[in-house]
C-alpha cells in the first residue's frame, strides 16, 4: 500500500469521512496512527450494501478460492509493515507478529480449499414408503450478511477465522475489529480487495461495541454473527441478534493438570510459552497449573528458573519475549487480582510489580479456591500453580469454574490421559501439552460460558452456508418396466 486506507470501508471503497482517532503504540503510548471511526450510518450503508450483493452476486468457489489464496500472499509480500503495524497496536512481540502472520496465511490458505470442497450430500428418499421414485439431495447455500466482531488479542488470525470462512462459503461480511487495534484489520481487508475480491463482499467499520457494535448487532439483515471477546458482550449479542445464526468464541480460564509421571522438564517449557506468550492475553493461556503433590516442587523450581529468564520489555526489539498489556487499565485489574490472591494466602514466586502498561511474568503458588484468578479470567501474564492429590482431584478441580475452553494434560499413561479426556468438562483436551496448544486447521470452540460452535475453517465453513434440500419425482419413461422389489 502506498499509504494506508482510512479505516472506513463500505462496499470495497474506502471512504475518507468521520470522527479521526488515533490508534496508540502499546509500549510508548504515542499514536502510531489515525482511523476513521464509523456512525451507525456508515454501519447500516456497509449492511445495505452487503444484503444487496447477497440478494443475487454470488462469487463462484473457484473465484472465491483465487481471492483468498492472492490476499495470503500480499500480506505475506507486505510482512515489513504488517508486523511493524502489528507490533505497535497490539504491544506483542516481533516473534508474536510473525507468528501470527504466517498462521494468518495458512488460514486464508485452508480456506481457500474448503471454497472448492463445499458439497451436499445424497439423501436416499426412495427408502421411504411412497417415496420410490423420487431422488433427494442438499446443496449448501451461503447464510447471507456476515458480521463479524473481532477481539484484540489476535486482530490478524482471528479475523481471519472469521472473514475467511465466510467469503469461502460464498458471503458478504461486515467487520467490526476491536477498538485498539484496527490496523491488522486494515491490512487483511486490504489484500483481499487487491487480490481481486469484488467490493461488496467487505466493509470495515471501526468503533466502540456500544455504538458501531451494538448498530451490526440490531441490524435484522445480517444472518450470521461470529464474535470473540467476552463472556458478558457475547451474550448481550445472543440476546440482541434475533433469530440470527451465532458463534461465540468466549473467555476461559483454561487450566493444565501435570501427573507425577509426566516429563517436567517439556512441562515446565510449554507451560512458560502457553501462560506468558502475548503476555497472558490469550483465551487458551495456561491461568491454572494443577500439579499432583509429589512433583510439585520440582515443577514450581524449573517453572519459575524460565519466568525470571523472560525478558519483558519493548516489543519493538528483537529479543523481548513479553511486552505490555494492551492498556494501563488492565495491567492495574490484572495486579489487583494477583494482590487479592496473595491476600488470602497465594504465595508469591516471582513477578507481581508493575508500572504502566508492563506487568512482570508472575508465577503464583498454593492458591487457595477463593482466590478470583481460580474461577474468573485474568487475561494477563499470571500462572497460578494449585497442588492436587491426584489426577481425579486435578480435573475436579478444573472443571471448578463457570468456563470450559480447552485444557491440558501432562501423564506417560494413556489409559489416564484417555480418563481425563472423558471427564474434563472443555471443549478441548491438549495431551502432553497445555490448553493453549491450536492449529488452524483443527476444530475450536467451548463449552458452558466459554461459547459454543467451532473455529476451524472446514467447521466454520458448513456452519456459514445452509443446507437447502432438493427433491426430484421421477417419472417413469413410455415401456420402462419398473424394476422388482426384494422378497
Amino acid at each position: 500500500m502506498a499509504s494506508r486506507p482510512s479505516g472506513l470501508l463500505i462496499g470495497g471503497e474506502w471512504l475518507e469521512e468521520g470522527e479521526l482517532a488515533p490508534v496508540l503504540d502499546k509500549y510508548a503510548g504515542t499514536p502510531v496512527a489515525e482511523v476513521r471511526h464509523a456512525s451507525p450510518a456508515h454501519v447500516e450503508r456497509a449492511v445495505a450494501a452487503a444484503a444487496a450483493h447477497a440478494a443475487g452476486h454470488p462469487l463462484d468457489p473457484r473465484g472465491r478460492s483465487d481471492v483468498l489464496c492472492a490476499a495470503a500472499q500480499r500480506l505475506m509480500d507486505r510482512k515489513d509493515e504488517v508486523v511493524a503495524d502489528y507490533v505497535a497496536e497490539t504491544g506483542f512481540t516481533q516473534t508474536d507478529a510473525e507468528t501470527e502472520l504466517a498462521r494468518t496465511v495458512e488460514t486464508l490458505t485452508l480456506c481457500a480449499g474448503e471454497a472448492l470442497r463445499l458439497t451436499g450430500e445424497v439423501v436416499p428418499l426412495a427408502a421411504a414408503p411412497g417415496s420410490e421414485t423420487r431422488l433427494c439431495f442438499t446443496v449448501r447455500v451461503p447464510v447471507g450478511v456476515v458480521g463479524a466482531i473481532a477481539p484484540f488479542n489476535a486482530p490478524l488470525n482471528t479475523v481471519a477465522h472469521k472473514i475467511g470462512p465466510a467469503l469461502a462459503a460464498g458471503n458478504p461480511v461486515v467487520l467490526k475489529p476491536a477498538l485498539m487495534t484496527p490496523l491488522s484489520s486494515i491490512h487483511l481487508c486490504a489484500a483481499l480487495l487487491d487480490a481481486g475480491l469484488p467490493g461488496p463482499y467487505l466493509s470495515l467499520v471501526v468503533g466502540p461495541g456500544s455504538k458501531t457494535g451494538q448498530s451490526l448487532v440490531e441490524d435484522r439483515r445480517v444472518r450470521y454473527f461470529t464474535f470473540t471477546g467476552s463472556t458478558q458482550v457475547g451474550l448481550q449479542i445472543k440476546q440482541r441478534s434475533g433469530i440470527a445464526k451465532t458463534h461465540l468464541e468466549l473467555g476461559g480460564n483454561c487450566a493444565t493438570i501435570v501427573c507425577e509421571d509426566a516429563d517436567l522438564s517439556l512441562a515446565a517449557e510449554l507451560l512458560v510459552r502457553g501462560g506468558y506468550r502475548k503476555a497472558g492475553q490469550v483465551c487458551t493461556s495456561v491461568q491454572r497449573v494443577l500439579v499432583v503433590e509429589d512433583v510439585a516442587d520440582e515443577l514450581e523450581g524449573l517453572v519459575a528458573e524460565r519466568v525470571r529468564a523472560l525478558a519483558v520489555g519493548n516489543p519493538h526489539l528483537p529479543g523481548t519475549q513479553v511486552g505490555p498489556m494492551i492498556s494501563e487499565p488492565e495491567r492495574v485489574r490484572a495486579a489487583r487480582m494477583v494482590r487479592q490472591a496473595v491476600g488470602v494466602g497465594a504465595r508469591l514466586v516471582t513477578g507481581g510489580d508493575g508500572d504502566g502498561p508492563l506487568l512482570a511474568p508472575t508465577l503464583l503458588a498454593d492458591v487457595p479456591d477463593d482466590a478470583e484468578l481460580m474461577s474468573d479470567e485474568i487475561f494477563a501474564p499470571v500462572i497460578a500453580m494449585r497442588r492436587v492429590a491426584d489426577l481425579a482431584d486435578g480435573v475436579k478441580l478444573a472443571n471448578a469454574t463457570r468456563y470450559g475452553l480447552q485444557a491440558g494434560v501432562f501423564t506417560q499413561d494413556l489409559d489416564r490421559a484417555l480418563w481425563a479426556a472423558v471427564h474434563l468438562d472443555v471443549g478441548g483436551v491438549m495431551v502432553n501439552d497445555t490448553s493453549s496448544y491450536h492449529a488452524d486447521l483443527m476444530p475450536y470452540g467451548g463449552r458452558r460460558d466459554s461459547g459454543y460452535g467451532l473455529e476451524g475453517p472446514r467447521y466454520a465453513v458448513m456452519d456459514m452456508t445452509d443446507p437447502r434440500t432438493i427433491v426430484i419425482n421421477r417419472r417413469k419413461p413410455p415401456g420402462a418396466e419398473d424394476r422388482p422389489r426384494g422378497g
